[in-house]
């Protein structure tokens, strides 16, 4: 599938002044400092949350969970502010084999072919999709928030680093089908593990190139206008990145470099015009945090951007919903008329989505009649897969 290459990548979506964003208001560090999400901070990240006999709640669910995140919680914690193990920005070289004389460096005569051959490093190391944008500074953080300290740092990014490689890692479909259960927060789990390793291996793989490199998860800048800018997607009504392979259904890392490369387009193949018609991610939403209707560049609370039109998130009924859930949620990408397996029919439908935009109203209808996006019962993810 060919998609429409476009001038602009997020910068599509500015209609003010955007400036860089504080991470410390992202609403999974606000529970850690604003007095008035203190209370939600101890039910989310503090309250233990016992086994229940019910689908998707067992002591089997829960397990899994945690061993999905387990690379990611103990080698990366870029949820947690990254910067050390797979995420550190500079790694100690305790063995390597065969050993490299140091100060090489790669021929950038033909900075495509070095291009093209990161983007199949990246790919063999297991990223789904793969690709390159010059760094817009806008889309880093002002300053991050560790949750280890809980306490601001100023970016300490240096202007050298000028490109960033977007990576897309695939979350399992019929997992994200028993949302909002363990089963899908598993696939996530499992998704912030890879992120963690794809994106580590591959910063490495550039360091051994002579170049500089900083993988990382959640942590540095935000991952989803980098990985628009990088050609990979559209932001979409539920506040993620649609893919044209996988929608919604994929977690997202970067690599930040000073290595020459050579960027992608950004890419339009009928994602915002279908969201203009489509309300599912919204109507399925448990906590009513998604916005119906029009875009608007009007804000919720801090946890959103200015300057930005798009629908605004309110994340902190979207969290609450997670605390009193026991585990977190993927409705939003569960009922995404785009996260289908890819295969001739799925593949018609969005050939069709971009390039016959009158027949929305058809394909939503389609999509109701063959009953995609319900809910899984999770005891089925055991014994189907």
């Amino acid at each position: 599938m060919k998609a429409r290459f476009v001038d602009q990548g997020a910068d599509r979506y500015v209609v003010g002044n955007v400036t860089q964003f504080d991470q410390k208001n992202e609403m999974f560090c606000r529970p850690l400092w604003d007095e008035e999400m203190l209370d939600l901070g101890k039910k989310f990240y503090m309250t233990e949350v016992p086994p229940r006999n019910k689908p998707g709640y067992r002591l089997k669910d829960q397990a899994m969970v945690n061993a999905a995140w387990h690379l990611e919680n103990t080698f990366a914690q870029g949820v947690a502010g990254g910067r050390m193990g797979m995420y550190a920005w500079e790694w100690d070289q305790i063995f390597e084999f065969p050993l490299v004389p140091p100060g090489l460096k790669i021929d950038l005569d033909n900075p495509a072919e070095v291009t093209d051959g990161i983007k199949r490093v990246a790919k063999f190391f297991g990223s789904a999709l793969v690709g390159v944008c010059k760094l817009d500074r806008r889309w880093v953080y002002s300053a991050a928030f560790p949750f280890r300290d809980q306490k601001p740092t100023p970016s300490e990014l240096g202007d050298q680093y000028q490109y960033a490689i977007a990576i897309a890692i695939e979350m399992n479909y019929q997992a994200i089908r028993c949302s909002p259960t363990s089963p899908s927060s598993a696939a996530t789990g499992l998704g912030y593990s890879k992120m963690a390793f794809i994106a580590g291996l591959l910063a490495h793989y550039i360091r051994g190139l002579g170049f500089k490199a900083i993988a990382c998860g959640n942590d540095t800048a935000c991952s989803i206008p980098i990985a628009i800018d990088a050609g990979l997607g559209e932001l979409a009504r539920n506040g993620l990145l649609i893919t044209q392979a996988f929608g919604p259904r994929i977690r997202l890392a970067k690599v930040l470099t000073d290595m020459p490369l050579i960027a992608d387009r950004p890419i339009e193949f009928g994602v915002w015009d279908f969201c203009l018609k489509c309300e599912k991610c919204a109507v399925k939403c448990p906590s009513q945090s998604i916005a119906y209707g029009e875009p608007t560049d009007k804000l919720n609370n801090i946890s959103n951007r200015q300057g930005l039109l798009r629908w605004p998130i309110n994340a902190v009924e979207c969290l609450r919903f997670w605390a009193a859930n026991g585990t977190d949620c993927a409705n939003c990408i569960r009922t995404c008329p785009f996260n289908k397996p890819t295969g001739w029919l799925h593949d018609t439908v969005r050939w069709g989505v971009r390039n016959l935009r009158w027949l929305n109203p058809f394909f939503l209808w389609m999509d109701d009649i063959c009953g995609y996006g319900k809910q899984t019962n999770a005891d089925k993810f055991w014994t189907t897969q």
